[in-house]
């Protein structure tokens, strides 16, 4: 499937409905996760195992760190936007549950880490994805 033939399916398919999570009914599952600390090596990707993307679509990383009010909202514009632009946007969650992965959208966790593992996870993405810029979600959200 092609990326432009993802958002639009994305743009087919967006509900304000939010699916119940039965694990910790089912399965008793705590909902939080501990704090850890993780030291990232300082290298950045070798260029050798990740190549860059032959799309050229730009990659943007989108940070959430609150509950968004309307995720639905968010995704159609970002759907929107990713076909008309040819870009790829790339959410950094610094909270457990974001609601954008229900959307199809590549979410990356950094909720769970201390905040100075969390900096360093955030600089290593940064490297990985080769961010063109990176910005709030609830910056786009307020868009009018």
């Amino acid at each position: 499937m092609t990326p432009e033939r993802s958002y639009q399916s994305i743009l087919m398919n967006l509900s304000r409905h939010t699916p119940l999570d039965l694990d910790p009914l089912l399965f008793d599952m705590p909902r939080v996760g501990g704090v850890s600390d993780t030291d990232f090596a300082p290298h950045p990707p070798s260029s050798l195992i990740w190549e860059p993307p032959a799309d050229g679509a730009s990659r943007i990383g989108l940070r959430i760190t609150e509950p968004l009010e309307r995720a639905d909202v968010l995704a159609a514009r970002l759907a929107s936007i990713a076909i008309e632009r040819q870009i790829y946007p790339v959410f950094m969650s610094y909270i457990a549950h974001s609601g954008m992965q229900r959307f199809g959208f590549r979410v990356e966790q950094l909720f769970g880490l201390t905040e100075r593992a969390q900096a360093q996870f955030e600089v290593e993405l940064t490297r990985f994805w080769r961010f063109a810029l990176i910005i709030d979600a609830s910056d786009i959200e307020n868009l009018s």
